[in-house]
Parts: structure tokens; sequence; C-alpha cells
């Protein structure tokens, strides 16, 4: 009986190790949406699929790896750049889905390939932790004339929560930021995957979390306190039916933040809301944009106005 007690444990054990290093290993290393597998699960594959004009791009990010992305001309010629975050196990091909929707608002849209997504050369993914730098080595990469309009920062998923940190750091580089479902707590997705599919989470996220606290992957990683330390807007779209990012982490960012608009799309699930309801979604997409746009107008005639003021005061000191 003992005997059999101790296989059991041992057992149960090596189960537990060996499923939490498989969840770390798909964490930081997803299996990568490259071209042969978006073209075989029917993505598009190039903007040209959804009707749209590209220039393809590299850039190279902070520690010397290089990304493959797209900008793209958008429908609106004095729109602002959207710089599009994709989520966790997609890819530039599966961003082309968004930029579908997000076209119509936009000047030009930049998408990319995370590390360890895609054709990035970078091994590794962080969720976080090194990415808000990729995403403004990317910003610097773009030409003057796109990176000088107005930047909006749209992140699903993954990208959501990455690009409240990235805005909430570098403050002065981003006039808004669109999260669609994005998470607050860096085990959500993971756990409400594992409850999803019946797996016992208890038994394997103390593992995954010890990791990730010894490697300091998920230090000081809840999103409110970056959502707190937003400068601008922000416009949270949450679906009512997410199982992979409940709507209630998505109205906690959003009640944080000190400027911000949160939309539900009833009956809603992940990454999948502009299918759902078109008409909610562009209509709060619409309206946030035009938002935007008019603090972005107001915010240069301060600044011009401000500018006569300076170089008027100057003159009168000049006689």
């Amino acid at each position: 009986m003992l005997g059999l007690t101790i296989l059991f444990l041992t057992a149960l054990v090596l189960i537990a190790l060996l499923g939490s290093a498989s969840i770390v290993w798909f964490i930081v290393r997803p299996k990568r949406r490259t071209f042969a597998i978006a073209l075989g699960i029917g993505l598009p594959t190039d903007p040209a699929d959804i009707g749209l004009t590209a220039d393809e791009v590299t850039f190279h990010l902070p520690d010397h790896a290089t990304t493959p992305g797209w900008i793209i001309k958008g429908q609106t010629p004095d729109g602002p750049t959207v710089l599009i975050l994709h989520g966790h196990h997609d890819g530039r091909y599966g961003a082309l889905r968004f930029v579908n929707e997000l076209a119509r608002y936009a000047g030009k849209l930049v998408v990319f390939d995370w590390p360890s997504h895609g054709e990035c050369t970078a091994r590794w993914m962080t969720c976080g932790t090194r990415e808000p730098g990729d995403a403004l080595a990317v910003l610097d990469g773009l030409p003057d004339e796109v990176r000088q309009k107005p930047i909006v920062l749209f992140g699903y998923s993954l990208g959501g929560q990455i690009a409240i940190k990235t805005a909430a750091m570098y403050p002065e580089r981003f006039a808004a930021v669109i999260a669609d479902g994005p998470y607050r707590r860096w085990d959500t997705p993971i756990r409400q995957r594992l409850i999803h599919h019946g797996v016992p989470f208890f038994i394997f996220l103390p593992l995954v979390a010890a990791f990730f606290h010894l490697t300091g992957l998920i230090r000081g990683f809840d999103r409110v306190g970056y959502a707190r330390q937003l400068q601008c807007p922000l416009l949270i779209l949450h679906g009512s039916d997410d199982r992979v990012c409940p709507i209630e982490e998505g109205k906690e960012l959003a009640d944080a933040a000190p400027c911000s608009t949160f939309v539900t799309i009833q009956g809603g699930r992940h990454n999948r809301l502009f299918e759902h309801d078109p008409a909610t979604y562009h209509a709060a997409l619409a309206t946030f944009f035009v938002s935007v746009s008019d603090v972005t107008v107001n915010a240069n005639s301060s600044t011009a106005e401000s500018a006569e003021n300076a170089e008027s005061n100057l003159d009168d000191d000049s006689l």
C-alpha cells in the first residue's frame, strides 16, 4: 500500500512538473504563426488580400533581433498612425483582421511580429517585460512622415495589456490607446484556458508562478497601476462572454484610467468582437477617433499659440 502511495505521489509530482514546464514553454515560446500556418488556416497573408496597399519593412529591436512588418495605407489620409500590437500565439497575419476594421479611421497602420512570434528572430517572449521597448523601437523605425502623425496604440488580448503599459511608460509618444479584450493580471488567460479545458489549474499555476517570479517576468505586472498613469485617452472594448479575459478585468482597467471609455459588446467573446456586433464596435471606434482628433487639434493649436506668444515676448524683450 505504501509503495502504491509513493508511486502515485511520484507520478503526480512528475505530472505537475511536466505540465507546468509545458505551460511556461507555451507562454515564452508559442507556436509561430508563419506564412504557411496563416495560409493553411485561411488568414490573409498580405494587405493586398484585404484590398490595401503597403510597404514591407524590417524593424530592428533593442536586443539586435529583427522583425518583419508592414506600413499600410489607411483610408483617411489625414488620420493618425495606428500601431497594432497583436495577441499571444498570433502575429502580423492575424493582425490584418484588425487592420481591415481600423483602416477607415487611420492614415497609416503598422503591424509587426512580437518576439518568438511569426518571423521575428527573437527567440523568447516576455509577455510585457521587454515588449514596450520593442514597440517603441518599431515606432522609432518608421519614416518621419508616419512617425510624426499622432500615434494611436491598438492592442488586442496580450497586445491590449502591453499597449496600456507602453503608453504609460512613454506618455509623450502616444495620443491614445485602444485595448480590445485586455487583461489585468498575468495569469488570467492561463487560468481561464485551463478551467475551460477542465484542467485543475491549482496543480500547475503555483509552479508556473514560481518560475516567473524567479525570472522577474511578472514583477509589478498588475496593469491597473499602469492604467492609472495614462496621460492619454483609453478606449476598452470587451465582450460580455469573454472566457479568456473576463470583462471584470477590462472594467477594472477602465475605472483606473484618468480618461477612459468602456464599451461592452453584449454576447461578444475573445478577439471576435467586430464580427459579433460590428455596429456597436465601429460606433465606439468612430466616436473615439473623432475625440482623439479633436484633442490633437486643440493641443496643436495651443502649442502654436504658445509659440506665437513666446515669439511676441521675445520681440518685446528685444526692444
